[in-house]
């Protein structure tokens, strides 16, 4: 288990940030790909309720179940997360999960390339049909704070909303 700390920019494009990040002397860990995301839940809708997110992600290769416990209230998104790599294929485990009486209850697609700057932060440049985002990662709220100045972005904008909740604003403005 780790906790995640998080802030997402929307954004035009990445030309800008991706000069920073190589201005910062950020490593580029993986170029632009696709990834694809399934969130379950119980029939009573019990995790979303509790603010728990169970999701499985197929990216590059890996079949990975997340759960994230419920946030603590802030203008960062700060959740603890326990993440692991299985060793079965995507459909088994959603076998796997519906034998638990878990279903899917949302589904989302987008191509992330991923970044690394020293050990402060993760970069992840996300592009989903709604938009393009900047998504900051570190292990304190001061490290996404510090990693979004060196980017140019004013901590004070971020968002600390979920891309299920990105998408229900896109949809109820009229896509």
């Amino acid at each position: 288990m780790f906790t995640e700390v998080e802030l997402k920019y929307p954004v035009k494009d990445f030309t800008e940030i991706r000069g920073n990040l190589l201005q910062a002397g950020a490593e580029l860990y993986c170029e632009a790909t696709a990834e694809k995301n399934t969130v379950f839940d119980l029939p009573d809708g019990s995790l979303k309720h509790s603010g728990t997110l169970l999701r499985l992600r197929e990216f590059r290769g890996e079949v990975i179940l997340t759960v994230k416990e419920s946030g603590l209230p802030g203008a960062m998104k700060i959740r603890h997360e326990h993440e692991t790599v299985l060793s079965i294929p995507i459909g088994e485990a959603k076998e796997l999960l519906k034998a638990l009486n878990y279903s899917p209850v949302f589904h989302y697609e987008k191509t992330r390339e991923m970044w690394h700057l020293a050990d402060k932060a993760h970069i992840c440049l996300d592009t989903l049909f709604f938009g393009k985002f900047v998504e900051i990662e570190a292990d304190s709220q001061l490290g996404v704070s510090n990693t979004s100045l060196i980017l140019d972005l004013d901590p004070g904008k971020g968002l600390n909303l979920s891309y299920k909740k990105l998408q229900l604003l896109y949809e109820a403005r009229g896509g």
